[in-house]
């Protein structure tokens, strides 16, 4: 079992799993580690909490003696040995809750192996709260208003609050706290960067709302990839090739899979490369016609591989090259989606010298956040690697895939040009057994790590389909 005491990584995949200990309905307090089998810890950028499960091998029957109802509270800490305070998975200091117990399966004659389910006391508190009130101010402070206030979400945890700009005065229809928040995602400026709409999440530093922008860039510079991974052998000490060189394996991917590359006919129907929207203001009984451009959205934003210090232009999605002979590119079909909202703008005026702004802006940041957010979603991929607890959903890494052809070909060419680069790290599976700590991670980028090719000519040039005519049915013809 590894337990490593001394606070020094001997081992890529090396972990520090004291206890996991449980809390009964009655105050009983149970260390379940001697029964583990396997412990999953998931975050996601798309979701609003933290969650995991426990595999056991239980020949004590703790479900009846305990008992384990999938109420009780659960106590745990890991990390990578070395690690610092803030980049450990601490359930310790903010325990978990249990709530429900699964796939309890006979194994031995005594025996038995059953599943257990936590997540976040916040997510808890979350489905058995429902706010019914107005709030007013920005999206950021209003969400932090929800985050904290005891007859919110009531949370003591780390909060990394983007601020955004814009009144709102928004009245909650028993909606819960999460479900409100999601709403203010979409309507979400921020102050510092370009593009609207916000994510929020938890992972195991704390809740986060902010930007897309914001997990690549700071408001002057490019952020510094977290951790490098690269397809390679396994690492070997120089001058000593019976010695695993730790750094390496910690950088060596064990498997990956591009599970997701651009969907032309998806990201036509969606939005993301042109759309209309109309919006009909209610008070002034007028209305406003907005075109989408995603070639002109590209250019006002910050993006996942930019990056000045590389040395290299990275480029958009799609090629820029005219799709038809009338020069008309992939961007400018904008009636592929119409979006209709309404909007009023003096709703929420308090009197005529109200100065403030209650606009609720859908003519801008609609059809942009949800390109924006459509477009982290068009190419994707999943990567196993050795676990750490450095690592965290809405971090960077440097990822260098390879260049898939023969050596002839490929010259000096040893790693993809388009999908390596800089990943946002959005989805992540910690999964840690009595051997090693292992991480499945799913990342995104908004761009190619290198500029696609174009064309002066357009796609359809000097090339002509055959007309075939039409044939009636059941006429002579038809014979």
């Amino acid at each position: 079992m590894v337990q490593n005491s001394i606070d020094a990584i001997e081992f890529a995949g090396d972990y520090s799993l004291d206890e996991i200990v449980i809390r009964s309905i009655n105050g009983t307090l149970l260390d379940i580690k001697p029964l583990l089998s396997e412990l999953n810890i998931y975050e996601s950028i798309y979701d609003n909490a933290m969650y995991g499960n426990i595999v056991l091998h239980d020949s004590m029957n703790h479900i009846q003696n305990l008992p384990l109802i999938g109420q009780e509270d659960i106590f745990f800490l890991l990390k990578t040995p070395g690690s610092t305070d803030l980049d450990v998975i601490n359930f310790r200091e903010f325990a978990g809750r249990v709530y429900k117990l699964t796939d309890v399966t006979r194994t031995q004659e005594r025996e038995q192996v059953y599943k257990l389910h936590f997540t976040t006391k916040e997510s808890i508190k979350n489905i058995r709260t429902r706010l019914s009130r107005a709030f007013d101010g920005t999206p950021s402070e209003i969400v932090e208003k929800i985050l904290r206030d005891p007859n919110g979400l009531g949370t003591n945890k780390q909060l990394f609050i983007e601020d955004t700009v814009n009144t709102h005065k928004i009245v909650s229809p028993n909606y819960r706290p999460y479900q409100l928040i999601q709403m203010l995602c979409k309507r979400a400026e921020s102050k510092v960067y370009k593009t609207p709409g916000y994510l929020f999440f938890e992972n195991h530093r704390g809740l986060h709302f902010r930007s897309y922008e914001s997990l690549s860039h700071t408001s002057q510079f490019a952020r510094t990839p977290k951790l490098e991974y690269t397809d390679m052998a396994p690492g070997r000490v120089e001058g000593n090739s019976s010695i695993r060189d730790i750094e390496l394996d910690m950088k060596q991917i064990k498997e990956y899979n591009i599970i997701k590359t651009n969907d032309m006919i998806g990201n036509t129907i969606t939005g993301v490369l042109g759309s209309t929207h109309y919006t009909h203001d209610i008070h002034t009984k007028s209305f406003t016609k907005t075109i989408f451009d995603y070639f002109d959205d590209f250019d006002k934003r910050l993006h996942t591989d930019e990056e000045q210090t590389l040395g290299r232009e990275y480029g958009p999605l799609y090629s820029n090259t005219a799709e038809l002979n009338d020069g008309r590119t992939i961007a400018d079909f904008p009636k592929s989606k119409i979006f209709v909202t309404p909007r009023a703008t003096k709703l929420h005026s308090q009197s005529s010298s109200d100065t403030r702004t209650y606009d609720n802006r859908s003519n801008f940041w609609l059809q942009p956040q949800k390109a924006n957010r459509l477009a982290y979603d068009s190419v994707k991929l999943k990567l196993t690697v050795a676990g750490n607890t450095y690592l965290s959903v809405g971090d960077l890494i440097f990822v260098r895939l390879p260049s898939l052809e023969p050596q002839e070909q490929a010259s000096d060419r040893l790693f993809d040009e388009y999908l390596s680069g800089r990943w946002i790290v959005t989805h992540l599976r910690h999964i840690v057994n009595n051997q090693e700590h292992e991480m499945v991670i799913e990342c995104a980028k908004d761009t190619f790590f290198k500029r696609l090719p174009e064309s002066n000519d357009s796609l359809e040039k000097d090339y002509k389909e055959p007309y075939r005519g039409v044939l009636k049915i059941n006429s002579e013809d038809d014979a």
